[in-house]
């Protein structure tokens, strides 16, 4: 039986992508090869404690790392490893590899493995250069997409330490969903084109050039409706945005959701305007429910996106590009359909969560096995 801890600054279960990932990872862990705790660093949580899959779950919110709250949790954190005696540590974000690095310093474990979800767009050059010697100590990296391994090659890590474990999807919950029940609640008719993005509302899903999109649209004689699924801070400046353009009426912001199966069911082309991406989980679910794919030539997009086959892929910040392959989207039932069942064949063949929960296990199997 191997003992993993997994540390996260977020949490399991939550609205981002990491940490659905998270919630699918520990879900669908084999009970009878690994004992895992879960350690969640972040404010907020969705479950503070208690079993999920083979996971039992803490609450261990640090603040910062550098300062006496956060050293007393450290010093929490490395008797909690002790009297556990975990045999690795795989960790999620920057706290976490921090937290990893130290707790092998320390002697508390001898094998810590970090998973890497995107390219380091938020990374400030201190932590860049703080990376450099973190990386150095993980016996592993998992990288979900070759772009996310194309940057740690790039910032000098050895391609041999890097792992490629692609993201999942439960394809079984965008299976037979009603759709009717979105277009009642935004007031759209079945005969109006409904586009649909899944992002928080930050800067790196550039939510502007997708607005801009739908105005050209508009003005090309196509009357789309947006429903923008996602919360963050720039959502008060986003709905301004959408009166400049005229698009009061043709935009809905439906906030952060839990019914994304639904949401999906609802609309007919889905849209990421991303400056970046790692492996966009929003992206494998829209395929997962068979629905076509518009999305920014970026990170990990290409490699779920085939041009022509499940979607198509246009420059960054280019609203009349993005406009220009929806469009042809809008104008071409057929082609939605052929295009969105075209996608959920590719999420079953290759973005299984059996899938990605097995390739995890075996490589932290060989990882612990090596160190024995």
């Amino acid at each position: 039986m191997i003992r993993l801890l997994i540390l996260t600054d977020t949490n399991v279960g939550g609205e981002g992508g990491t940490e659905q990932h998270l919630k699918m990872l520990v879900s669908g862990m084999d009970p009878s090869r690994f004992q895992v705790d879960v350690i969640q660093l972040g404010e907020r949580v969705v479950q503070r404690e208690g079993r999920l899959g083979v996971a039992r779950l803490r609450h261990l919110p640090t603040g910062r790392l550098l300062s006496r709250h956060g050293l007393r949790r450290l010093r929490e954190l490395s008797r909690f490893v002790r009297s556990r005696r975990h045999h690795c540590v795989l960790s999620f974000f920057e706290s976490s590899d921090i937290l990893a690095v130290i707790l092998l310093a320390l002697g508390d474990v001898r094998c810590i493995l970090s998973s890497r979800r995107d390219t380091g767009f938020r990374y400030s050059r201190k932590l860049r250069l703080a990376y450099r010697y973190f990386d150095r100590r993980f016996r592993r990296i998992i990288v979900p997409s070759e772009a996310v391994r194309e940057s740690l090659v790039a910032s000098g890590v050895s391609g041999e330490r890097i792992a490629l474990v692609p993201n999942g999807v439960d394809v079984a919950r965008f299976t037979a969903t009603d759709g009717g029940a979105l277009r009642r609640e935004v007031g759209v008719e079945k005969s109006r084109i409904l586009l649909g993005t899944v992002a928080r509302l930050s800067e790196e899903k550039d939510h502007p050039t997708l607005l801009r999109a739908v105005q050209a649209l508009h003005r090309s004689g196509r009357e789309v409706m947006l429903v923008v699924v996602g919360e963050g801070a720039l959502r008060s400046g986003l709905v301004a945005e959408c009166a400049r353009l005229g698009l009061r009426n043709h935009v809905r912001f439906l906030g952060a959701r839990s019914d994304i199966p639904s949401i999906l069911a609802g609309i007919d082309i889905f849209v990421l305007s991303s400056v970046t991406e790692g492996l966009s989980n929003a992206i494998l679910e829209a395929m997962a429910a068979a629905r076509p794919v518009v999305a920014t030539r970026v990170g990990g997009n290409p490699e779920l996106v085939e041009e022509g086959e499940n979607g198509y892929l246009a420059p960054a910040r280019d609203h009349m590009a993005l406009a220009w392959s929806i469009e042809k989207l809008v104008d071409n039932a057929r082609l939605r359909e052929r295009m969105g069942l075209a996608g959920r064949r590719r999420v079953v063949a290759r973005y299984s969560v059996e899938r990605m929960v097995g390739c995890y296990e075996s490589l932290i199997e060989q990882e612990v096995r090596g160190d024995a």
